[in-house]
């Protein structure tokens, strides 16, 4: 069995408990270790029970041994504004943004998210500093003419929140990062929810690690798959399927020319009601492998590192789902607040980047009590070339 201990432990029962240990303590299986990982927390024995324990400002936990380390390059922060609601407040509308001032491209190989606002989620991208300009910190979206879509597409996407997550990491691989031009801005939309019955106040800080050109070796793309037509039955249990060709896709994007695709960054997004998200290759060698099952909601970082890399040049088909289980009286469509989200946001390496999106849900039956849907999945492919190596 492994225990979560409360955030607040970490500072003091991580160093306490291994400074006097003895040379011959037990150490966490590799099961614990992976039940660990995957809401980004390290693994340590205790008293014989392993117990995850989320790792501090500046560190990550790596994969394999579930001990926290430091996060290579070179750390850039910036603190943004603070936010405050009143008990059951919802904050949406707004963006914010940091002008980087930067001259030369920026090798970005991690992304560390730390806020105490009651962030519900947040997506983040950069952009040249000619677009949506304006003074840095908080500021109405509509006033610029932001959207998230315009604005990766004029630079790219750096970085999505897990829900309510007060402490994530998006780090990838050594020689993986994502380039950020010359001149350019970060900017994210704001989503806080106050689910408190006090009033709250808090800010958000970001940091991104970077390191020399001379050391990256892959340059990353964005994807995203979203299941958007939700319709949560009122106690009851659904699950939505989502068939996304890649492949031919990228075929015909490229002129049938060769390419090389390589997963190395996964995070899925629900809401409360989320009971488990899924990732499946279908075709070409890894046929039918797992590439993501994440199951439950918990309010922890869920950001998935693959290290190495998983080789997705021959798949077809991305499979992919969410399982929600609704306990209350009146169905939950797709939205904030109260409502539901089934998305995935990644980072390959690939000529490419992707979005893949159902629009149109068609029901599939039930298996177990659980109404499954489909849909038809439609992938746009965008060319990528000149943004990396």
């Amino acid at each position: 069995m492994r225990v979560r201990l409360p955030r607040a432990t970490f500072a003091l029962l991580p160093l306490a408990s291994l400074s006097c240990a003895p040379a011959a303590a037990p150490t966490c299986d590799p099961a614990a270790i992976a039940d660990c990982v995957v809401t980004q927390e390290a693994c340590t024995v205790v008293a014989g029970t392993a117990q995850c324990l989320a790792c501090g400002a500046g560190t990550r936990v790596a994969p394999a041994t579930g001990t926290c380390e430091p996060l290579p390059g070179t750390p850039l922060r910036h603190d943004f504004p603070e936010n405050a609601t009143t008990p059951g407040q919802e904050i949406s509308g707004l963006c914010r943004s940091w002008t980087l001032h930067n001259e030369e491209e920026l090798w970005v190989t991690a992304v560390e998210l730390e806020q105490d606002e009651l962030s519900h989620h947040s997506n983040w991208i950069f952009a040249p500093d000619s677009r949506f300009d304006g003074p840095d910190g908080v500021w109405p979206c509509e006033e610029r003419g932001y959207d998230q879509l315009s604005g990766a597409i004029a630079g790219g996407v750096l970085y999505a929140q897990s829900t309510q997550a007060t402490h994530e990491v998006q780090a990838f691989a050594p020689g993986a990062a994502i380039r950020i031009p010359p001149h350019a801005r970060i900017i994210s939309d704001i989503h806080v929810l106050n689910t408190t019955t006090s009033a709250a106040r808090g800010h958000a800080a970001l940091t991104i690690y970077t390191v020399p050109r001379s050391q990256v070796t892959a340059a990353l793309t964005p994807f995203h798959i979203e299941y958007h037509p939700l319709d949560i039955p009122a106690r009851g249990r659904v699950r939505y399927v989502a068939e996304c060709p890649i492949g031919s896709e990228i075929d015909t994007q490229l002129g049938g020319e060769p390419y090389t695709l390589r997963l190395h960054y996964s995070l899925p997004h629900t809401h409360a009601l989320g009971t488990r998200v899924f990732l499946e290759a279908v075709g070409g060698a890894r046929d039918g492998e797992s590439l993501l099952d994440v199951h439950g909601f918990n309010g922890e970082a869920r950001g998935r590192l693959y290290d190495p890399p998983i080789d997705l040049s021959d798949v077809e088909t991305l499979r992919f789902g969410c399982e929600f289980e609704n306990p209350t009286s009146e169905n939950v469509g797709y939205g904030i607040g109260d409502q539901e989200m089934c998305e995935m946001l990644g980072f390959v390496e690939g000529p490419v980047a992707f979005e893949s999106r159902v629009s149109e849900r068609v029901p599939m039956g039930e298996m177990d009590g659980m109404r499954i849907d489909g849909g038809p999945c439609e992938t746009l492919v965008i060319p990528w070339t000149g943004r990396g190596l």
